[in-house]
């Protein structure tokens, strides 16, 4: 039986009242965080599979138009190249990486012991209290010591931590390809929810908010392979020990907008303080302004040549805005809340500007011109050309005859 065949015995269907539509709408909602909060062990495997689906989404449909191949084929394909890639640079960076952090560490525990020996016994006065020099130091020292020598207790933990990571991982990569081979299916279901005359509008949100992640992403991947390796030179340069491993470092701290520069100031500054430069005969203060320079001509290079030409300015932000993201990203998603919260206020502006403009009867998609124009007249504008423009006297006068 067709079900949208009506019965000539069958009373109409009520319609639902604005009340009715309003506590389904709040069920459903506390239903939906509900379930997402009790499954977010998944959260994370789920969010980093549909970025890896995304960023390379375009590379499974260059497979297809070259090989006219399946798009199940093609995905799976380019998932077996991903991993040929991955694979043989994690094996060979692995150890490297390992060998850095043992030294590192066993250079911060020798310089620790060198200050806890070197140290005069004498004492300073700070508002008319008396602080031993030895004694601090010695506790700073044995604190920092033990915080080192426990890390290589806690290894055990760390293997056995390393298979939840694995399955992790594995599950990962099985998110990305199902949604990378159903990508264009699931957003024709989401996109079919739609009503039909907002359509249009949504296709126009859409296509705004894809050139915002596909700028952040595939201009962040490049963008940090490009700053590893100008760190990894830097460092060389200067002299300071484990240049490799403070490149890695400051090309994963590139994916933390802000905060990124930081971090890694502060490593590389308090190294230089410890350790010294490997060959410029420099006193440890000295090496450490200059190593301070450095990593200020290179912020400065960052901010203002090599992340607007490479990730562009469609994610541009106030630092401000960018620290607040940061800070509730951080308490929402950790680590990943961090990384993804530019791209995430950048979007969240597109759409409280769409909001904004239907709820005030302006265009919610103003031209190019208005979006140029200074703060203060952009309203004015936008207000200008929301008004239907006047009839033509003329005209009506030609069509009455």
């Amino acid at each position: 039986m067709n079900p949208n065949v009506t019965l000539p015995n069958t009373p109409p269907r009520p319609r639902w009242t604005i009340t009715t539509k309003v506590v389904v709408g709040v069920i459903l909602f506390v239903l939906l965080a509900l379930a997402v909060y009790a499954s977010r062990i998944v959260f994370a495997p789920l969010v980093i599979g549909a970025i890896v689906a995304y960023v390379f989404q375009p590379v499974v449909r260059l497979i297809r138009r070259l090989t006219r191949l399946p798009l199940g084929v093609a995905t799976g394909l380019m998932y077996l190249i991903l991993l040929a890639l991955v694979i043989p640079v994690g094996a060979l960076l692995t150890p490297a990486i390992i060998d850095q952090v043992i030294y590192m560490r066993r250079e911060l525990i020798s310089v620790a012991r060198y200050l806890n020996t070197s140290v005069a016994d004498t004492t300073i006065q700070v508002a008319g209290f008396e602080l031993g020099v030895r004694e601090l130091v010695r506790q700073v020292t044995a604190a920092l010591t033990s915080f080192i020598t426990s890390l290589a207790t806690e290894s055990i933990r760390y293997v056995l931590d390393a298979a939840r990571i694995v399955l992790l991982v594995v599950f990962t990569f099985v998110i990305g390809f199902y949604l990378t081979r159903d990508a264009d299916r699931a957003l024709g279901w989401v996109r079919g929810l739609v009503p039909p005359d907002y359509r249009a509008d949504v296709d126009r949100l859409i296509a705004e908010i894809d050139t915002i992640w596909s700028a952040f992403f595939r201009g962040q991947v490049f963008l940090s392979l490009l700053v590893a390796a100008i760190l990894t030179l830097v460092s060389a340069v200067l002299g300071l020990p484990s240049p490799l491993l403070l490149g890695v470092w400051g090309g994963l701290l590139e994916f933390l907008p802000s905060i990124g520069h930081a971090i890694w100031g502060l490593t590389v500054v308090i190294i230089a303080l410890l350790e010294g430069s490997t060959y410029l005969p420099l006193p440890n203060l000295v090496f450490a302004l200059v190593v301070f320079g450095a990593y200020i001509a290179f912020t400065q290079f960052d901010l203002n040549f090599l992340i607007p030409h490479m990730i562009g300015r469609r994610v541009h932000l106030h630092p401000v805005v960018v620290i607040l993201g940061v800070i509730i990203g951080a308490s929402v998603g950790g680590v990943l809340g961090v990384a993804l919260a530019a791209p995430t206020i950048a979007s969240l502006r597109i759409i409280m500007r769409y909001v904004y403009a239907r709820l005030f009867d302006l265009d919610p998609f103003p031209p190019p011109s208005v979006l140029s124009v200074p703060g203060p007249a952009r309203q004015v504008e936008t207000e200008r050309l929301a008004v239907p423009a006047p009839a033509n006297p003329s005209s009506e006068s030609d069509s009455s005859l």
